[in-house]
């Protein structure tokens, strides 16, 4: 994928995103939410997972900035932007929400004091400080694999099931992203086990620490 396709491939996705959160703007599609518990989970969302988007944006930045190879480095660009990208729909899709909910205008601030938020900015914050590789197994392999799946597939089923189709539309628009973010996971793994026979245990090592993380 090049840059060239990648931008008109992202723009084409976002004329349909932006469309349907014009709509459910439009539409007060808050009025339309079945339980309102569900608000409540919005919150927690964004206060747990969209922070998190923006740290797995500057860690790939960073490392990205740190490899020799063009093709790891486009690649971590590459993600990088969609993490980014993620952090901005996701705010968008929930700005509705802002102008009649209290909680989600503070949601960077939150990160910083609720207890139970400690669990993922842990995770990112020692992901972020190991090394590059190790990075990339943490978050391009264990992260995306395991818990952007549980994550963003049910939660947009939740969604629709409360009528709320602007947040269905983010979290499909950011799944279809994940899949190219599993396969550059799966190939750094492939690619430090080729180099040498003594790096299986060390990523053996790390895939376990994660996984379990």
């Amino acid at each position: 994928l090049t840059m060239d396709a990648y931008w008109k491939y992202q723009a084409e996705r976002e004329k349909k995103l932006y469309a349907i959160f014009d709509a459910f703007a439009q539409n007060n599609g808050q009025l339309n939410v079945t339980d309102p518990r569900f608000v409540n989970a919005i919150k927690i969302f964004l206060t747990a997972i969209s922070p998190q988007e923006y740290q797995a944006h500057q860690g790939f930045a960073h490392v990205g900035r740190q490899y020799g190879g063009v093709g790891a480095r486009v690649a971590c660009q590459m993600q990088s932007l969609d993490e980014l990208r993620h952090v901005q729909t996701q705010v968008h899709a929930m700005s509705q929400y802002n102008k009649y909910s209290d909680g989600f205008q503070n949601w960077s601030q939150m990160q910083d004091r609720l207890w139970y938020l400690s669990v993922p900015v842990s995770f990112f914050h020692d992901a972020r400080s190991a090394g590059p590789f190790e990075f990339l197994v943490a978050i391009g392999f264990s992260f995306e694999y395991v818990l952007t799946n549980l994550l963003f597939v049910p939660f947009m089923s939740g969604a629709a099931c409360n009528g709320d189709m602007a947040t269905v539309t983010f979290g499909f628009s950011a799944q279809s992203d994940e899949a190219r973010h599993m396969t550059l996971g799966l190939e750094v793994i492939k690619f430090l086990l080729e180099q040498h026979e003594d790096n299986v245990p060390i990523v053996q090592k790390w895939t376990d620490k994660w996984f379990w993380r």
